[in-house]
Formats: structure tokens, sequence, C-alpha cells
């Protein structure tokens, strides 16, 4: 009976230092994923630390962009704004320039047919003549000052003058009055034919008549190869081509342009329209 008792006891002790020693050895794998758990939490805080400095850096990055944006656009307003201020200005002095050049030519026109008038009457401006001296003067149309003061009748506007105001009828888009004074020019032979005859062009082409308007820049090119309008007159042919969907011949002008023109105002036109264009196409 006493030695049951005993090995009864003996079990117990021993199951009992079994359960402790399995106890101890969860208790040391909870341990183990707890540090475990420790170090991966201590690396993901650090890790949500540098990201959160790098959102950080970006934050304060893009707020110094949007600074520098903001001053450049109120740098670009302002530069607008001047701009604006100053066409402003200019036009409204071409305005006025352009009123009094219209003012003095009717001013002239007006003298001439006084003149005129006087002539043919037989009594000149500024002194007394007989009617012979009068009717010389009419019919010579000379510059100069007879000896008894009178006025002799002057011819018409000069050929500058009319290109003069041609251009203040262009400038202001009367298109149809530019085109008949610049073509009087060309009538005339003058050193300025070459202008009016790009003008024409230019005129045209502001009313959309393309046909017309190349063949006014070709005669350009074909007649004043030496002409300082040579190089838009080239520029304003490959323009006109693209709109009439030639737009392989217009590619090849203002390429032609930036290689025989280049640094000149029509290049740098020309180089912006290959540009609008695209790049050309492979095949």
């Amino acid at each position: 009976m006493n030695a049951g008792r005993i090995g009864f006891f003996g079990l117990l002790l021993l199951l009992g230092g079994g359960v402790a020693a399995g106890g101890q050895r969860g208790q040391d794998r909870l341990l183990a994923e707890i540090r475990q758990i420790q170090s991966q939490l201590a690396e993901l805080t650090e890790a949500q630390t540098k990201l959160g400095d790098a959102v950080q850096t970006m934050l304060d990055g893009r707020d110094a962009e949007l600074a520098e944006a903001r001053r450049n656009r109120a740098d670009d307003r302002d530069a607008v704004e001047r701009m604006e201020r100053d066409i402003s200005t200019l036009t409204a002095a071409l305005a006025e320039m352009n009123e009094r050049f219209s003012t003095l030519m009717a001013e002239v026109a007006s003298v001439r047919e006084a003149q005129r008038t006087a002539a043919l009457a037989g009594a000149p401006i500024g002194g007394e003549s007989g009617p012979g001296e009068a009717g010389d003067a009419a019919e010579t149309g000379e510059g100069e000052e007879t000896a008894s003061g009178e006025v002799e009748v002057l011819d018409g506007p000069t050929i500058t003058e009319i290109y003069m105001q041609a251009q203040s009828d262009y400038l202001q888009g009367r298109y149809e009055l530019a085109i008949g004074g610049f073509e009087t020019v060309v009538e005339g032979g003058s050193e300025l034919a070459d202008d009016a005859r790009y003008f024409i062009g230019d005129a045209l082409l502001a009313q959309d008549r393309l046909e017309p308007a190349l063949d006014q820049f070709e005669i350009v090119i074909r007649d004043f190869p030496d002409s300082q309008r040579i190089g838009d007159a080239w520029f304003k042919r490959g323009v006109i081509l693209r709109r009439l969907g030639h737009e392989s011949d217009a590619r090849e002008i203002f390429e032609d342009i930036l290689d025989v023109f280049a640094g000149t105002s029509a290049a740098l036109a020309a180089q912006r329209e290959l540009e609008s264009m695209g790049p050309r196409d492979p095949g």
C-alpha cells in the first residue's frame, strides 16, 4: 500500500515537472515571438519615419515650386501688362501719326487743287501776274517761284508719298486701298517696287486670297532676288503652300530658309512653323 502511494506521488511529480518544462518552453517561444514582433515594429517605425521625412521633403519642395511658380506668374502678368501698355501706347501713337499723315495728304491735295484752279483762272496764288504767265505755269508745272512772286502749280503726289499712304492704309486694314497704292508704286518703276509687290501679297494674304497672294510673293522671289524682302517672301510662300495642303513642299521651303537665311526673322518664323508641323514622316 505504501509502495503504491509512493509510485502514484512520484508519477504526479514527474508529470508536474513535464508540464512545468513544457510551460517554460511555451513562455520562451512567446517571448521570442514578442521580441521578433518588437523588432519588426521597430523596423516599421523607422521606415515610417523615413517615409514621413521623404514626404515632408517632397511637400517642402512642392511648396517651394508653387511659390516660385506664383512668383513667375506674377512676373509674367507684370510683363504682359507692361507689354499691353506699350502696345496700347504705340497703337495710339501710330493711329495719331496716320491721322496726321492723312490730314497732311488731304491738305496737300487741297493746295494743289486750289493752285490748279487759280492757274486756270489766271489768278495764281501768291502775287499778281497776267493770264499768259498763269498759263505758262499751269503748262510747265515746274516747282520754282516766278520773278513776280507767284506760286506755280505743283505736280501730283510723289511715288514715296503714295507708298507711305499705301502703308498707312495697309496698317489700318484698308487692304483694297493699300493694294491700289502699292500697284501705282510698282507701275512707277520705283526702287520701292519690291516692297510694294511684297505688301500687295501680304494684303491679299490677309484677305485669305491665297492664290493671288502666292503669285505676288513668287514675283518678288523671281524679279527681286537681291531684295531685303526675299527671305520673308520665301517664308510667306511656304505658309501659303501649307495652307493650300502642300505640306511637304512647305516643309522643304522652311528647312531651306533655315540654311539660306539663318539668323533672320524669316528663319525664326520658319523654325516655329516646322515645330508646329511635327517630325517628318519617315515614310
